[in-house]
């Protein structure tokens, strides 16, 4: 029970980050319906894919990585493709988790920037040096998590007026929808985790599928209470701010500020950059332990245990610290566009690898499957397609 527990928080863990209170800035123009709508299909579509990745890893007698399992099924081409996607989002996400982690703990601490990052970085290193296990410190923090945000959400909930209470929404312009897609489905982004859980549970087929079930479903939760609260509340209360939100003119510490002064309430501030601060946390410590089984996977081969781990420890740590320290906005601009990267990792390689997968040990796939693997490669195109449409434009805006 302890391992399936642990298990389903290092996916839910690493989906539920940075992005949850940013959430209802890009999704209040929508509506709670369609937020209810579009949660409950990228929960299907994670799980869908989640189980499509595992079945491979499963299958398979490599190592974990999505490299090895591409080399395994299709050779050198897919190995590369799988390694340099996985790692341009780990790091990107890791870079861009810690330099957040730093900027919030800044509010608290009066120190210099770099010197909280550094610090960070310590802590971290000093968990993956020792035998620490960090998924079990994981679902202690994500259990925090969990409770810190259902006391937020219940007195937030308090301050609802029912009387105003019918949202109504005017001109909504769902052809933007293409920028909001991504950014939702990059919040449910484990899949760069499942190595480590298929190592983590010895490839028990069982637990894995309850654990990517109920880690798609427990963010899809957590994201449409937490949405449909601070859209319903804020709309109550102050129409002029929800008005602002429509129009994605509002930044996340004037979401906070707006909800402190909703619930008159100073704590709320406070708890709600804790809850940021663990949300940040958990999502680092499951992208760490994905991107240092990747390596270990590899320096196992080479060197001795110890000198194994000390040497994964590094490649993790340090190029994040680094491009933490001297160019953050660099990486963090790339989140903008990592639903492109995820879309690759996710749909289109798992997805080609477990076709040539079922060919090769002439295994079944139901109809059903073959419909979900149509509709996820449409909609995997869809989402790199939005992605690139950004990567042009911020190209085109550096450019200009």
């Amino acid at each position: 029970m302890k391992k399936q527990l642990s298990a389903i928080f290092l996916l839910a863990g690493t989906a539920i980050g940075s992005g949850m209170l940013s959430l209802p800035i890009f999704l209040t123009k929508y509506g709670v319906n369609f937020t209810f709508i579009v949660m409950c299909f990228f929960a299907w579509l994670t799980y869908f894919t989640a189980i499509i990745r595992t079945d491979l890893n499963i299958n398979s007698d490599s190592s974990f990585s999505l490299r090895d399992v591409g080399k395994f099924f299709s050779g050198n081409s897919a190995s590369k493709i799988g390694s340099v996607s996985l790692k341009l989002l780990s790091y990107s996400l890791m870079s861009a988790y810690l330099y957040g982690a730093a900027s919030l703990l800044k509010t608290f601490f009066d120190f210099d920037l770099k010197w909280i990052i550094l610090i960070i970085s310590i802590f971290i290193i000093s968990i993956l040096v020792s035998r620490i296990n960090i998924i079990y410190i994981n679902k202690k923090l994500f259990v925090l998590l969990l409770i810190t945000l259902f006391v937020v959400i219940i007195k937030l909930f308090q301050n609802l007026k029912f009387e105003n209470i019918e949202i109504q929404l005017s001109n909504v312009d769902y052809s933007a929808i293409s920028s909001v897609l991504p950014i939702v489905f990059t919040s449910f982004g484990f899949q760069g985790s499942l190595h480590s859980l298929t190592k983590f549970v010895d490839n028990d087929r069982k637990l894995i599928k309850r654990a990517c079930l109920y880690g798609s479903l427990i963010p899809a939760i957590v994201y449409i209470s937490w949405v449909a609260c601070v859209i319903s509340v804020i709309y109550s209360n102050n129409i002029s701010f929800f008005e602002k939100m429509i129009k994605n003119n509002v930044e996340l510490s004037e979401l906070i500020s707006c909800l402190t002064n909703i619930s008159n309430c100073a704590y709320i501030k406070t708890v709600s950059w804790i809850i940021s601060i663990l949300a940040l946390f958990t999502s680092i410590i499951g992208v760490c332990v994905a991107i240092f089984d990747e390596w270990k996977n590899v320096t196992d081969r080479k060197l001795k245990q110890k000198f194994s781990t000390l040497c994964s420890t590094i490649i993790t740590i340090f190029p994040t610290m680094f491009v933490a320290i001297l160019i953050p906005n660099a990486f963090i601009k790339v989140l903008n566009i990592s639903g492109m990267i995820l879309s690759i990792i996710a749909i289109f390689l798992p997805t080609f690898l477990y076709l040539k997968m079922t060919k090769q040990k002439n295994l079944k796939i139901s109809n059903l499957r073959y419909f979900g693997i149509i509709a996820i490669t449409i909609i995997g195109i869809f989402i790199f397609l939005s992605g690139a449409k950004d990567l042009f434009d911020e190209i085109r805006s550096f450019i200009m």
